[in-house]
Parts: structure tokens; C-alpha cells; sequence
């Protein structure tokens, strides 16, 4: 790899100083690196990263942050397909599992071709927006709906290939990928998928219920969410969220369609650590 953007989060890469250090680097092995400009606090832009600026001949995006900075860029630059390495200046993260103190032997496997790429399942949403058309999001870790007053229960209905799975009174449910599995999922005590299997993850939150379980489902299947009125409410609303960011208000009636989405997230892994070592060691679980 000989051309690089670096995309990073503000808040925790102060004045861009380790984005310049990374681009010093970089450049001192004959390499070529843009930093992107960062949105984070602009409320006029949509997204925190301006693909525009992106050349075409990059070859790598390394992200500085944590979990949540990978996954706005992972939105952002969907469309392109460019492998990303996730480096982590955050606290927990599984999906930038480069630490900060790791970078310089990252940045000189990377140059070398040393690295491997895994292919992480997408997920598709749509809906109905206000104007009669399909809205169209895609995310990498979950997409969930929730209640908008934190009072309130909400009543959602999930159907799969069009058959009624069931009805939840909950705060909420979750739908995840096997990377999302180790997020908000795994919060909620759903179970963990290897994070390069396809597949989905159906988990309520919070059920107001001793039975309800999650449910593990093809990658093939469509979900369709349905929000609903909790002890017969004329009015009640619920909030659609993507990866952390929230989407839209949803109300009472509203679907959302839910499947495997044709594009996919490119991580790029260096160095010799399995999945199941990143999980013991960010979960402190020791192993005897």
C-alpha cells in the first residue's frame, strides 16, 4: 500500500496531532497521506467525512477514534469499498483493535502488504420517508428501535419473510450483524456471532416478559420491524437508530424493512491476533 487518508475524531486526536504524526510517517516511506478535514462539530454536514475529498487511488482509510468514529466512516464511505484499519483511541473498542502504542509496526506492515482483509456484513434499512419515498441506510453494527420518552414502553411487532415472529413490549429491539454482535447486543445479553459469519441477530431490550429470547436468523431473511401503541395509546413514538446515530421519530403504524445490504465493510487485520483473543482481552475475561 502506497496511499493513504487518515480519518479522524477530533474530540480524541487533539489539533490533529497523532493524524500529522501518522502522515509524517508515512510519507517519510515514500508514501503518499491526506488527512481528512473533520465535520464532527459542523451541523451543517450529513456526515463527519466528506468522501469528496477522498482520492480515488487510496488504497487504505485509517481511522483514529473508537468504535463509534469506525463506524460513521464505515457509513460514510460505504460506497467505495476502501479497506479500513481501525486504530483505537478510545476505551473498549473491538472494531479498532490497533492500539495507539501499535502504530508504527501497523504503518510498516501495511506498507509491506503484510495484512489480511475481512469482508463484515452490512445491514439494510428502509422506510417510507415523509414525502412518499424509500429512504435507504445502511449499518455495520445493529439498527434499532427504541422509545422516545424513557418512561414509556414500546410495543413492536417482528415479522420475518412476512410471518409474525412475535410481539415485544420492551424498551426497545435490536436487530445486529455478527459484528454488532459484540456492541449493543451483547449489552442487551444476546449472543456473540463470529464477526465474519452472515447472519442476523434479533434481540429485545429490556422485554417485559420472562420468555423472550434472541434469535439468530439468515443473512437472506428480511426483517420488518412495525412500532406500535402499548396499552391501547392513540399517541406514542419511537426513535430509529443506526449504529448510535439516530435517524428518524418513528410512529405508531410505521415500518421498517430490514436485509443484508450488497455492500459490505472492508477491515483490514495486521498481526497475528484471532477474534476470540480481542474478545477475552477487551471483556478481561482470563483464560487459565
Amino acid at each position: 500500500m502506497k496511499n493513504f487518508v487518515v480519518i479522524y475524531n477530533a474530540s480524541k486526536d487533539i489539533n490533529a496531532e497523532f493524524s500529522n504524526e501518522i502522515k509524517k510517517k508515512l510519507e517519510e516511506k515514500g508514501c503518499k497521506c491526506l488527512i481528512a478535514t473533520d465535520y464532527g462539530d459542523d451541523p451543517s454536514k450529513e456526515y463527519t467525512t466528506d468522501v469528496s475529498e477522498i482520492p480515488k487511488e487510496t488504497e487504505c482509510l485509517i481511522v483514529l477514534g473508537g468504535d463509534g468514529t469506525l463506524l460513521q466512516a464505515a457509513n460514510d464511505t460505504s460506497e467505495l469499498q476502501i479497506p479500513i484499519l481501525g486504530v483505537n483511541l478510545g476505551t473498549l473498542g473491538f472494531l479498532t483493535v490497533v492500539e495507539k502504542n501499535q502504530i508504527s509496526k501497523a504503518l510498516d506492515l501495511l506498507v509491506e502488504d503484510q495484512y489480511e482483509i475481512e469482508e463484515r456484513m452490512m445491514l439494510q434499512e428502509t422506510h417510507v420517508g415523509a414525502d412518499g419515498k424509500e429512504v435507504r441506510n445502511l449499518s455495520l453494527n445493529e439498527i434499532v428501535i427504541t422509545k422516545g420518552r424513557f418512561y414509556h414502553l414500546v410495543s413492536v411487532k417482528v415479522l420475518i419473510n412476512g410471518e409474525m415472529l412475535d410481539q415485544y413490549i420492551a424498551d426497545g429491539v435490536i436487530v445486529a450483524s455478527p459484528t454488532g454482535s459484540t456492541g449493543y447486543n451483547l449489552s442487551a445479553g444476546g449472543p456473540v456471532m463470529h464477526p465474519t459469519m452472515n447472519g442476523m441477530i434479533i434481540t429485545p431490550i429490556s422485554p417485559h416478559s420472562l420468555n423472550n429470547r434472541s434469535l439468530v436468523i439468515s443473512a437472506e431473511d428480511e426483517v420488518v420491524l412495525e412500532f406500535g401503541p402499548v396499552r391501547n395509546e392513540n399517541e406514542d413514538e419511537g426513535i430509529l437508530v443506526l449504529d448510535g446515530m439516530v435517524r428518524k421519530v418513528v410512529h405508531n403504524g410505521e415500518r421498517i424493512f430490514i436485509t443484508k445490504a450488497k455492500e459490505k465493510t472492508r477491515l483490514i487485520k495486521v498481526g497475528s491476533k484471532t477474534f476470540f483473543e480481542v474478545f477475552h482481552n477487551k471483556l478481561g475475561i482470563k483464560l487459565d
